[in-house]
């Protein structure tokens, strides 16, 4: 329900009021001005009275239209600020509003544009909570209750949804032509105007505006604005739920990616696991049996106790082995959260994702060879990104190598604003017309009836993410190179 508003005729005959005096003000203290000026130049310089008069009535006149110009620019800027740059508004949430993704950056920037274009005193946006069933404060500027929520049955909520259209309340008289509840719900949100932020006829947010720092009401003009860049509005909310919604299950496709891939690692894993823990029952063991067999009767006190904490720091080395192990382990299986930045070392990340691997390098006789130039700087990026990346590419090449020699070369230079990490391997390879479609989703070289994966898509978006590249090439028979460009923060 709109309920249409007609300017009041007091910011009117404020302005009026206020424009005059100003005007009538500086105007009698610039002609004072010039009458002095006009006695100063008769009696000193001793010019015809009549001439003097005539160029201080000239002056006079020549200042008239500017003095105006001025003072109707100090109004409207510095007491009421009515006027607002149209083209701004609509250049802002045409050209910059709909090209931001993330959700909570999209609303506040949504906010702050228009209490800045539109000299506001507040605004903000309430956004629907599906499974809440209510509508909740997602951003906003000059309120005071950060906990405001709406139900799906609040009289506000119920007129914008059924009747899609924008509710003004008339300032002069404090009255909507709906009923006193309508008028509660403005009073919480310290607003003017409300505007529905639907799509295809659901309601999915609010969209109000507060007074205006002038005291005028909103005009005609500015409902017909308002009205159109809240669709767009809608449209911007609605394309950043739905990236959300993309990522989440972009990023759960990945943890299941890895913990496949830690399944397929587990006998590795596990053999890795067993030599510590073999070594240490083999130590404990013997101690134990030489001492049943009686073999230490003739060993002194201080030889036994050095014998003894000869097996307990074997026992402890071990031990740590296997911790370590464990812990690349389980820190490699933990869910990657966004906004984890920080510097990042990726030649230690590829030490890493190596000993991650190291059962099947081994079992493959695969020799790597590293070799990072000594102003290898460190990136500014996620860590768990930068070690998913790595360990697919690794991966892919380890699984690749069917040479009874194989051999993978690791690489990193700097190139522009970027860290290059080269890694090249001498396995099978890959025929041309393949290498365009190996960074795609489920695109695999294995053999039919074997399960394809993600891993190399997988790189592509991380790479993307970080705002770097990823580039193959490779022969058939030859092996591949993968070229992974991560972009160093600029100082």
């Amino acid at each position: 329900m709109s309920l249409k508003s007609f300017n009041s005729p007091v910011p009117v005959l404020q302005r009026t009021v206020v424009f005059t005096g100003l005007y009538l003000f500086v105007y009698a203290a610039f002609t004072l001005l010039a009458l002095f000026w006009n006695e100063r130049v008769r009696v000193d310089l001793r010019v015809n009275p009549w001439l003097a008069t005539g160029l201080t009535a000239l002056l006079i006149t020549a200042a008239l239209r500017p003095l105006e110009h001025f003072l109707s620019f100090v109004t409207d800027r510095f007491l009421f600020q009515k006027k607002y740059n149209t083209r701004e508004l609509l250049s802002t949430f045409t050209h910059q509003i709909l090209t931001v993704l993330d959700l909570q950056d999209l609303m506040e920037v949504t906010v702050t544009d228009l209490i800045r274009i539109m000299k506001l005193e507040s605004a903000g946006i309430l956004l629907h909570n599906k499974y809440g069933k209510e509508y909740t404060l997602a951003a906003a500027r000059g309120i005071k209750n950060r906990d405001l929520r709406f139900s799906d049955q609040d009289v506000l909520i119920q007129h914008l949804g059924s009747s899609g259209q924008p509710i003004l309340l008339d300032r002069r008289n404090g009255k909507t032509s709906a009923q006193n509840p309508l008028r509660r719900s403005f009073e919480k949100l310290n607003a003017r105007l409300c505007l529905p932020l639907q799509i295809h006829d659901e309601l999915i947010g609010v969209l109000f505006l507060g007074p205006k720092k002038s005291g005028e009401d909103y005009l005609q003009e500015d409902l017909d604005i308002l009205s159109a860049l809240s669709r767009t509005e809608a449209i911007a909310i609605s394309n950043a739920l739905l990236f959300a919604e993309l990522s989440k299950i972009q990023s759960e496709i990945i943890q299941r990616e890895k913990m496949a891939v830690i399944g397929a690692l587990a006998a590795g894993i596990n053999h890795e696991i067993c030599n510590p823990l073999s070594i240490i029952r083999g130590e404990c063991e013997i101690f134990l049996l030489n001492q049943r067999d009686n073999y230490y009767q003739n060993k002194s006190h201080e030889e036994m106790l050095t014998m003894f904490l000869d097996v307990m720091k074997k026992v402890v080395r071990e031990t740590d082995r296997a911790a370590a192990i464990t812990k690349r382990l389980s820190t490699f299986a933990k869910p990657s959260h966004r906004s984890m930045e920080g510097e990042v070392w990726i030649d230690k990340e590829i030490d890493e994702v190596l000993s991650l691997m190291n059962h099947d390098i081994i079992s493959k006789n695969i020799t790597i060879n590293k070799k990072f130039c000594q102003s290898f700087p460190a990136v500014y990026a996620d860590q768990k990104q930068v070690e998913e990346a790595l360990f697919n590419v690794l991966r892919n090449s380890v699984q690749h190598s069917n040479k009874p020699e194989g051999l993978i070369q690791v690489t990193g230079t700097v190139e522009d604003n970027f860290a290059v990490v080269t890694i090249e391997d001498n396995g099978s390879g890959m025929p041309p017309e393949k290498i365009e479609n190996i960074l795609n989703p489920f695109y695999s070289l294995k053999e039919a009836g074997k399960p394809t994966d993600l891993g190399l898509f997988i790189v592509k978006q991380i790479m993307e993410q970080l705002k770097g590249t990823i580039a193959v090439q490779s022969e058939q028979e030859t092996g591949s190179v993968f070229l992974l460009k991560f972009p160093i923060k600029k100082s």
